[in-house]
């Protein structure tokens, strides 16, 4: 009760008056003739003890252990902090007054508060500003509970008085459902719907709920909404880099993408995914949106990507989505395009061959056998083909080599093969094996006669090395 509260507070206030000398104790320099009236007043106004009309006379015990006026209380009562904590319990622990009373030889008497009715409790109203009390202050209800109220009271009603709170609603999950679904009601309800979001386009796009809305909504505004939402998401330079990086957002930007068809807006979209690029492709996200880019845009749309996918080909191809994106760009690319990226990359396809990535992008441009690249990558190879046939990723490469290469390349492969010393250290070879096998499979003639000869005395090694049991089946079982 309050009363029990107030009154705890103030018997352990008595002690700490005794110790800083408030009382009249001369150790503090109190003045001698203070007065004390004023705090039996206050007991008594709160029942705690009987007050009388009249003051006590001076002198006349007053039957609460208050001193009167000229005595020493500190003389009286010594104070010490061990003797506070043995009489005066914490304000947290629970008291009982009798024991409290006992202790301290105060005659305490507290009437009980009169009783109020409680009011009768109103019936529940979903309403957006409603308040409640928590811990004695005032809290507003959280504007997610505002946005599931409306969906439950708007339910199959106009969309119009509910423009204020849209925004909450499509993040609520039965909120953006519902939109979603009015969606489909005709023009009008999605002009309601986008004037109450499409402030909010870029939050609601990284949002759980929300994204759904702002998909369905690009699916079905007519051309000047969907500028309006290019214009709000591109007028800060990264904040579509952000979204496309958000794993909720790169699904709203890859369906915006895929409505664009204006050339202004596609570019104002290019222009704002332009300085995230190189983050943008490496992301498990936002690379996506890079890819949907180069499928949905025309060649010379996306030629912002080809000349900054050419500049950085060692950076995005030595990297697990970067090499997919760069893959996609060769396919995707044409004329002049194609020719600098493809170039960029046999300029450096030793050191993609190498890598466990990097060595897709390598095979990929020998694919298309292109003269040119062929030709750098065969001169970067030359003489390094051993080095190469024994290592896990760049063997794959030498395998490409002997199947696209041009006749006098692939002899100049099974000639450095031959004219290694230690051809019985390839043969077991975990990852040169398939190269020797792939060696025999694509040479003809003298080549491979030649090839055959120098493998034939190590035939006992071919049949008991795990390693070897394909080159011994296919050209010794059979004959």
């Amino acid at each position: 009760m309050k009363v029990d509260r107030e009154m705890e507070i103030l018997l352990n206030e008595i002690p700490l008056l005794h110790h800083v000398g408030l009382l009249g104790g001369s150790e503090a320099g109190a003045d001698d003739d203070a007065d004390l009236s004023f705090l039996i007043h206050e007991l008594a106004a709160m029942g705690l003890v009987d007050g009388d009309d009249e003051l006590p006379a001076p002198g006349a015990a007053t039957g609460y252990g208050f001193p009167t006026k000229g005595e020493n209380l500190v003389a009286m009562h010594s104070f010490s902090m061990a003797s506070h904590y043995a009489h005066m319990r914490s304000l947290f622990v629970p008291v009982t007054f009798d024991d409290a009373a006992a202790a301290d030889g105060w005659d305490i008497r507290c009437s009980p508060p009169p009783y109020v009715p409680l009011p009768s409790p109103a019936t529940p109203r979903a309403r957006c500003k409603s308040v409640r009390r928590k811990n004695g202050s005032v809290m507003t209800t959280s504007p997610k509970k505002c946005g599931a109220a409306a969906a439950a009271k708007w339910h199959g009603e106009s969309l119009a008085g509910l423009r204020g709170v849209m925004y909450h609603m499509a993040r609520d999950q039965h909120g953006c459902r519902l939109l979603q679904q009015r969606l489909d009601d005709g023009k009008r309800e999605v002009d309601y719907i986008f004037a109450g979001v499409s402030r909010h386009a870029a939050q609601l796009m990284v949002d759980p709920f929300g994204n759904y809305l702002m998909q369905k909504l690009l699916a079905v505004c007519d051309d000047g909404q969907r500028m309006t939402l290019v214009l709000t998401l591109t007028a800060d330079p990264f904040a579509l880099v952000r979204i496309s990086l958000n794993v909720h957002g790169t699904r709203a930007v890859q369906k915006l993408i895929e409505r664009l068809s204006a050339r202004e807006e596609i570019g104002l979209v290019m222009d704002a995914l332009r300085p995230g690029f190189l983050e943008l492709i490496k992301d498990t996200n936002g690379n996506h949106v890079v890819q949907k880019c180069l499928h949905s845009f025309a060649s010379n749309d996306n030629k912002a990507i080809f000349a900054a996918a050419a500049l950085h080909c060692v950076d995005i191809g030595m990297q697990i989505h970067g090499c997919c994106v760069l893959q996609r760009c060769i396919a995707r690319s044409r004329g002049e395009h194609r020719d600098k990226l493809v170039a960029a990359i046999a300029h450096n396809g030793f050191k993609l061959a190498e890598d466990a990535y990097g060595n897709y992008v390598v095979q990929v441009v020998l694919d298309l056998k292109i003269p040119t690249a062929n030709s750098s990558l065969a001169q970067q190879f030359g003489g390094k083909y051993i080095h190469l046939s024994m290592q896990k990723f760049s063997s794959n490469v030498v395998e490409k080599c002997l199947k696209v290469f041009k006749e006098v390349d692939k002899a100049k492969i099974i000639l450095e093969l031959l004219a290694t010393p230690h051809l019985e250290q390839l043969l077991p070879h975990c990852y040169a094996n398939y190269v020797v096998y792939s060696a025999l499979k694509n040479s003809k003639g003298s080549l491979h006669s030649a090839l055959i000869n120098a493998i034939l005395p190590h035939e006992e090694l071919l049949r008991t090395s795990p390693y070897c049991k394909r080159i011994y089946s296919k050209f010794f079982l059979k004959n």
